[in-house]
């Protein structure tokens, strides 16, 4: 509009002129920007590029409805054009994940609460959110199998955990430092004093892991739910079960974390 010489204010709240009534004007709708979508996917722009000009453009208008300068917000809700990003394979190696873990039994060989949370985090899979809110009654140490109840982001399916992981969560689950702020299962597994850890702790913790083990390059949480897939991967697993262990509703998006070797491997043997 400036490059047509247009030197007046904008006023979103009155946008739309009509033909009938001239002198009547409507806010901007929301069907303006689904023209404008339509025509960038006309002109042949990338899914990708589309995406990155409608975040701007939503908080764009974010901005000026919380100054209160339109009345509404013609972008909230909008979906952002979906497009399918590689996703960086940041799995550690089994080197990695040993230094990691010897790492956290040096730094705290009684409790072991740091050892414990690694171990559990590449043995298992689970996002960041159903660890930190993990309570210690939603684990059966009888039959190793944990029940993920809180801060899940699908269906409650159950998760096993290995014989030697279960005698290591009873250790730790009977340890003094634990029991002090034990309160009849319903203590979140790993804590600060009672409380759940803060997402802010948890990336503390894999930092300062990440140097004492002599790693490259700092560990994000992220990363230990991947290289869960990994090891699964290397052990044998198909894509089906490492799915359902990862607890993911798309077998899609474990292929994208997991490349699915040993699955190709077969596929081009029966070729």
């Amino acid at each position: 509009m400036l490059s047509e010489g247009f030197e007046d204010s904008l006023d979103f709240d009155h946008f739309h002129a009509s033909h009938e009534h001239p002198n009547r004007y409507i806010p901007i709708q929301r069907e303006v920007f689904d023209r404008f979508v339509i025509d960038l996917k006309k002109k042949g722009l990338e899914y990708r590029l589309i995406a990155e000009t409608i975040t701007p453009l939503k908080r764009f208008f974010d901005f000026l409805y919380e100054m209160d300068l339109i009345e509404h917000n013609p972008l909230l809700g909008y979906p952002r054009p979906k497009f399918e990003s590689p996703i960086q394979n940041t799995s550690l190696s089994k080197a990695e994940c040993y230094a990691l873990l010897k790492a956290a039994l040096r730094k705290n060989p009684f409790c072991r609460q740091e050892f414990v949370f690694i171990w559990f985090m590449l043995i298992r899979g689970l996002r960041i959110s159903e660890v930190r809110f993990l309570r210690r009654k939603r684990i059966n140490l009888e039959t190793r199998i944990v029940h993920v109840f809180e801060a899940q982001k699908n269906d409650k399916r159950p998760v096993a955990i290995p014989k030697d992981l279960s005698k290591e969560l009873k250790r730790y689950t009977q340890h003094p430092d634990y029991l002090k702020y034990a309160n009849q299962g319903d203590e979140f597994l790993f804590h600060q004093q009672g409380k759940t850890m803060t997402v802010y702790t948890v990336n503390r913790i894999l930092s300062e892991l990440s140097r004492d083990a002599g790693l490259s390059r700092h560990i994000r949480p992220h990363d230990l739910r991947r290289t869960a897939g990994y090891l699964m991967q290397t052990a044998g697993m198909n894509i089906t079960d490492i799915q359902n262990q990862l607890r993911q509703n798309d077998v899609a998006t474990t292929m994208r974390y997991v490349p699915p070797l040993a699955d190709m491997a077969s596929i081009l043997e029966d070729e």
